[in-house]
């Protein structure tokens, strides 16, 4: 064997990485820590980001359903009136159509 020290395996990987971490438990720790929370950070972030989206999405939607059932309520409520001025429209329209058509109807007499 030439190096004893390398077959203790796991250990000797946390032995040499203190050594790298200048002998300190905490920054081997921290630095442990840090890599953790770098790896798992864009799964949260993208868990975070679904969850912002869909919400923004639900938002949206009851915003629009709210304007909408608004909107359709105004109308509802404006029919009786509309159907006053379409028919009004209407009769207008028929009484020019039959005066002109009495007009016409005098010449060829």
């Amino acid at each position: 064997m030439k190096n004893p020290i390398e077959n203790l395996g796991d250990y000797n990987r946390i032995r040499e990485a203190l050594q790298a971490a200048g002998g300190s438990i905490e920054t081997l720790y921290k630095n442990v820590g840090d890599t953790a929370v770098s790896k798992a950070s864009p799964k949260l972030q993208f868990k975070g980001g679904l969850k912002t989206i869909g919400l923004l999405g639900i938002t949206y939607a009851g915003y629009k359903m709210f304007y909408f059932m608004k909107d359709r309520k105004q109308k509802i409520e404006n029919e009786p009136a509309l159907k006053k001025e379409f028919f009004g429209a209407i009769e207008t329209e028929l009484s020019k159509s039959d005066n002109e058509e009495l007009n016409d109807c005098d010449g060829e007499f």
